[in-house]
């Protein structure tokens, strides 16, 4: 994830050719998101790939303060994966 993400920003997250090739593309700052622990406001949405999976495509939201609480798969497999709790020591 970028530091000062812009809507339409797009970046490689990693790179280990051949292992793993991932990149990221801002689509909002704005988006409202509920999850099982908690409702956030301004989550920053971004769409996800990889070319070494062609046909997957992920949307990851982030809420500022807490970070990656949200998974929906677009594309390919189905899956969701959501945030349920924060432990904190």
């Amino acid at each position: 994830m970028e530091a000062k993400p812009k809507v339409g920003s797009i970046y490689r997250q990693e790179l280990y050719e051949g292992e793993a090739e991932d990149w990221a593309e801002v689509l909002s700052l704005k988006e409202s998101v509920s999850v099982p622990f908690g409702a956030f406001q301004n989550c920053q949405r971004t769409r996800e790939w990889t070319p070494l999976e062609p046909g997957k495509e992920g949307n990851k939201f982030y809420a500022p303060g807490v970070g990656f609480i949200m998974d929906i798969h677009a594309k390919g497999e189905a899956k969701k994966l959501e945030l349920i709790n924060i432990t904190t020591r």
